[in-house]
């Protein structure tokens, strides 16, 4: 494909003018991830129970990045996103109690097992909640969190891409200088 001169210097300009823009929004949210969107019950619910779906989900920074798409639009504004989790929460812990005499996040791996096994079945029936669509967004959350830009929260270390084998592209302009292309890859 042949660029004209114009279009080359057109798109120069455009990477000049965007670097110039003041560096707002994402860079400085995952700095400070926030405030909790949920009572501390709650997310010790919901982070036990990303737990059980992905062991290390916790360690890789499930809660402050389901902290910071809580509290981001369109996250925020949609009306079943934050109650769902919530709702969501306070029956773990309900269902819990009744079963185990204990909140959610301190039941056995078993215990808390058959409890996310019931909610995936959806059999736990309540007014306004669905505990299979509780389930199906608490397994995407997860796996997001754990596979997402570390900048959001979660994948804290990158251990989601060392996970399944993401390497960063050796001919990256910021990295071309520290790695050189191994013999017969040219």
């Amino acid at each position: 494909m042949k660029l004209s001169r114009r279009q080359v210097m057109l798109g120069l300009l455009g990477l000049g003018a965007a670097r110039m823009l003041p560096k707002v929004g994402v860079a400085r949210a995952a700095a400070s991830p926030g405030p909790a969107i949920l009572k501390p019950d709650r997310e010790r619910a919901l982070g036990a129970c990303a737990e059980r779906i992905l062991p290390g989900a916790l360690a890789a920074g499930f809660v402050p990045y389901m902290n910071y798409w809580l509290a981001r639009a369109p996250y925020d504004k949609l009306p079943d996103w934050k109650p769902l989790l919530r709702i969501g929460a306070v029956h773990l812990n309900r269902i819990a109690q009744q079963r185990h005499q204990r909140a959610f996040a301190d039941c056995t791996a078993q215990q808390q097992d058959q409890i996310l096994v019931s909610f995936q079945q959806g059999k736990i029936k309540a007014k306004r909640f669905q505990s299979g669509s509780f389930f199906q967004r608490m397994v995407m959350l997860t796996l997001e969190s754990f596979l997402s830009d570390p900048k959001y929260g979660g994948n804290r270390d990158g251990v989601g891409f060392k996970f399944v084998g993401r390497e960063h592209c050796w001919w990256a302009p910021k990295r071309i200088h520290r790695r050189v292309a191994p013999k017969g890859t040219w």
